[in-house]
């Protein structure tokens, strides 16, 4: 696997993010060291080859949010006697304090426009290069793929929920899609903004991308298809989304098989694991490591789950969740050998794209034959849900239980709370129990589901007001 582009000079780093969008404009050209210009295919193909980071990693605010976790290292008591912090806001739900405010900068805002802005140098200086004509298509195409992925993370981050009645009038995120660095970019609507992701993840530009690439920092067909299906999926078009969420399935089916633990007794992930369409990491290699759920999430494992069950190298400990949180019942994660993928795609949790979008086109015993698909690799002695005949509100709760417990320290429970707080019947309030520290809620239209844009991007692009 290629490792990151390290050559790249230190003042492109800082102007390819949207908060200095106001000056470098001679730092425009990347160049690579040793190299006079990213003249060629091959010198621009090395801009594909990063190693994706995003820090914080999604626990440690969004899953704070949607009820599934206390952040990394987080102690409650600590949060609760700084009551003017967004740590405070969002372990409360207290609406009133000014997060916008009290957000400066955002390195997971700037990080993703980084990534785009290398995709947006790929894309806009490829025609021009020397090299094949069919490899210009074939980058390009996975430029623009990665340039969807990213701007979708920040839409359903920084904006509210896609709802089709209200879209055109709620605000989105700038879509950045060229290198000219003295422009505003100016923040578009919802629906723009999803509009904008779907021309990048098309038809045509998915049939361009390789069939099969073992670079998991690189796009190939089952990338491309699940980009498109988790796009669709969250813009509730749960029709459109499922031949694309079947077609990534088929070209990629690897599902991580964790009843190896049962004879390693410990939980191994690595980077390049077949299921991971898309790596991209925490800021840290491995994860969970450090992070501590509530324990309403503890209480979703199956009785027979692998990880609680067998991982006696490290796993989710009971005593160490209290000690470092100081609420009873939640858990902590430990073990080196985890490397899990937060903010990418994997072929796992396409799984539970597919059978969401099956159950909710009545196709429910098929849609809960994919979740048992997955839950045969993840506990032993499991009884399959795919019996009797459930509605679809059944099929969706035992989906729910399972994908949840499924994607903890990734985005996934975040981005789904937000999609499903705009159906009547899925909504619900999160409940933040907190023992003797009092129990507070998040409604489904609470604005703490919405993210602040960081004020050192509001502050050079009049466009940037808040979502909320």
């Amino acid at each position: 696997m290629k490792k990151l582009y390290k050559n790249i000079v230190w003042g492109a780093l800082v102007c390819l993010s949207p908060v200095f969008f106001s000056s470098c404009d001679d730092e425009l050209d990347i160049v690579p060291k040793g190299m006079t210009t990213l003249e060629n295919v091959t010198d621009l193909e090395a801009l594909l080859n990063q190693e994706y980071m995003i820090s914080p990693g999604p626990a440690s605010n969004l899953g704070i949010v949607c009820g599934e976790a206390f952040g990394q290292f987080m102690n409650v008591s600590s949060i609760l006697a700084q009551p003017n912090t967004v740590d405070y806001a969002i372990v409360t739900g207290d609406e009133s304090i000014d997060r916008a405010m009290l957000t400066t900068e955002d390195t997971r805002y700037a990080t993703c426009y980084k990534y785009i802005n290398y995709m947006n140098v790929v894309i806009s200086k490829m025609d021009d290069a020397s090299g094949d004509r069919t490899l210009k298509e074939q980058y390009i195409a996975e430029a623009k793929i990665i340039r969807a992925y990213f701007h979708y993370l920040l839409v359903n981050i920084y904006a509210k929920q896609y709802d089709e009645a209200t879209a055109a009038q709620e605000g989105g995120v700038p879509y950045v899609d060229n290198t000219n660095l003295g422009e505003e970019k100016t923040k578009l609507s919802l629906a723009e903004t999803y509009e904008r992701i779907l021309e990048d993840c098309s038809d045509e530009v998915i049939a361009k991308l390789p069939r099969k690439n073992p670079n998991v920092e690189r796009a190939d067909q089952a990338l491309g298809n699940a980009v498109r299906a988790k796009v669709l999926m969250q813009m509730k078009r749960y029709a459109e989304a499922l031949p694309y969420a079947q077609a990534s399935i088929q070209l990629n089916n690897a599902i991580e098989d964790r009843s190896t633990i049962v004879e390693t007794m410990t939980w191994e992930q690595s980077q390049s694991d077949d299921n991971n369409l898309l790596y991209v990491g925490p800021g840290m290699r491995v994860s969970p490591t450090f992070i501590t759920i509530t324990p309403e999430t503890y209480s979703l494992f199956e009785e027979g789950d692998f990880v609680i069950n067998y991982d006696l190298m490290g796993g989710w400990s009971l005593e160490s969740g209290e000690d470092y949180s100081g609420i009873p019942g939640s858990a902590l994660y430990f073990g080196w050998s985890t490397m899990g993928n937060p903010w990418g795609v994997v072929t796992d949790h396409m799984y539970y794209v597919a059978a969401e979008c099956l159950i909710r086109t009545g196709q429910i015993m098929d849609g809960l034959r994919m979740v048992d698909l997955v839950r045969a690799k993840r506990v032993e002695n499991y009884e399959p849900f795919a019996q009797g005949s459930p509605s679809e509100q059944q099929a969706m709760a035992m989906l729910q239980k399972a994908k949840w417990v499924e994607c903890i320290a990734s985005y996934e429970n975040f981005f789904d709370c937000k999609r499903w707080n705009t159906e009547a019947n899925y909504k619900r309030t999160i409940i933040h129990n907190l023992g003797s520290y009092g129990t507070y809620s998040i409604s489904p239209d609470s604005k703490i589901w919405v993210f602040p844009f960081p004020a050192n991007a509001t502050r050079y692009n009049a466009s940037l007001t808040q979502n909320y």
